[in-house]
Parts: C-alpha cells; structure tokens; sequence
C-alpha cells in the first residue's frame, strides 16, 4: 500500500502530461477516421504498430526518468525516511511507470474497435503490449540505479530487444511476443504463445525488479545538484 500510495503521489504531481499522453490514442483514432468511417487495413494495423511502440517507450523513458528526478529534487530522503522501504520505495517507481501503460492499453481498446481491425489483430497487440510492459517497467527502473533518465530509457528498449536476435530453435515466449507488436498477430498456438509469455514475463520481470532492490538496497544515494 505504502508503494501504491507513493506511485499516486508521483503520478499526481505530473497528472496533465501523463494525461495528454493517455488520451494520444484518441487523436490517432480521430485522424485516421477523417478521410472517412473504415480506414484502410494496412493504415490501421501501421498505427497499432506504432502506439504499441510508443507505450513501450513510454514506460521505458518514465521508469528511466523517475529515480533522477527524485534525486534531483531530494524528495527520495524525504520519502525515505518516512518508514518506507527501499524495496517498497523502488516498487513505488515501478508502478508509476507501469500504471499509465494500463491506461493507454485501455484507451486503445476502446478506440481501436472504431477503426475496425481484426479482433484478434488488436487483442493480441494488446496482450502482447501489456505483457512486454511488465518486463520493459523492470528494465528501466534497474537501468535508472547506474545510468541518466533518457540514456536508461534507451538500454532497457534494447535489452528488450535481444530476444529478436535469438536463432530460431532458441527463441523465447519474449521472441514471440515482439513479432507480434512488430510483424503481426500469431496464427498458431496462440494460448500457447501467451500462456507461456505470461509466465515468461512474470519471471523475467520479477527477476529483475529482484536484482535492482538487491542493487539498491547496497548503494549510497547520490543526490544531484539542481
């Protein structure tokens, strides 16, 4: 709850940026329906494409950005000394740069039906998006501990990224998961695909939430200057 509550709290302070960026998919609705009521296929599957993209940097540049804007206004202290764990503290971050993203997923389900996709084509975007966010929140908020705001937002979407380069027969429920963002929906197994993304992801992202608390439970806080 201490986390929850903290998270509120930081999303609260910035709630007008985080709500023009939550209601992004509105206007992209509107505008692809204003050549006319049934936009072509390929302009609707290239728009999911792209916000599902920038959901993902959104929660990657939101994690990565969190912990030094906290250190630079010295309110981690303040936070900190308040009974509040590192551990809880670090949860804290992790649910302001995640919760958003459910947000926006929601607001795409609900416009992505005007624009008249595929059902299956946009659930398993969605799926898809959600499930890569868990991992994408944990990235970020372990890059921030070492690294600047935009340049950790950055190495979290590439170590995302890695599983595209795996060699077929060595691929992961990851692999599977960016294809569909990137290249279009699965046509086979598809509970398989996500039920073992689902797992896949819950490992992976509590894993390495997991080594960022070990991190910063053993790190001196460095508070920067204005």
């Amino acid at each position: 709850m201490k986390s929850l509550r903290i998270a509120w709290q930081l999303l609260w302070a910035n709630r007008w940026l985080w709500l023009l960026l939550v209601l992004w998919p509105w206007g992209m609705a509107a505008i692809l329906l204003v050549g006319g009521l049934h936009p072509a296929p390929e302009d609707v599957e290239a728009a999911l494409e792209q916000q599902s993209i920038y959901g993902l940097a959104l929660v990657a540049f939101a994690g990565g950005a969190l912990l030094g804007n906290e250190q630079r206004s010295r309110r981690i202290v303040l936070v900190l000394s308040r009974a509040v764990s590192r551990r809880q503290y670090l949860g804290a971050l992790w649910l302001a740069a995640f919760l958003p993203l459910v947000l926006y997923v929601l607001d795409l389900a609900l416009t992505g039906p005007l624009l008249g996709p595929p059902p299956f084509v946009l659930w398993q975007t969605l799926g898809a998006l959600l499930l890569l966010s868990l991992t994408t929140a944990s990235l970020a908020v372990m890059a921030s501990l070492t690294l600047p705001g935009v340049i950790a937002g950055v190495v979290s979407l590439v170590v995302l990224s890695v599983p595209l380069l795996l060699p077929p027969g060595w691929q992961i429920a990851q692999t599977r998961l960016l294809q569909i963002l990137l290249s279009g929906p699965a046509t086979e197994h598809v509970r398989l695909v996500f039920g073992a993304g689902c797992l896949e992801t819950l490992v992976l992202s509590g894993a390495i939430f997991e080594a960022a608390v070990r991190i910063f439970e053993r790190r001196d806080l460095r508070l920067k200057s204005e």
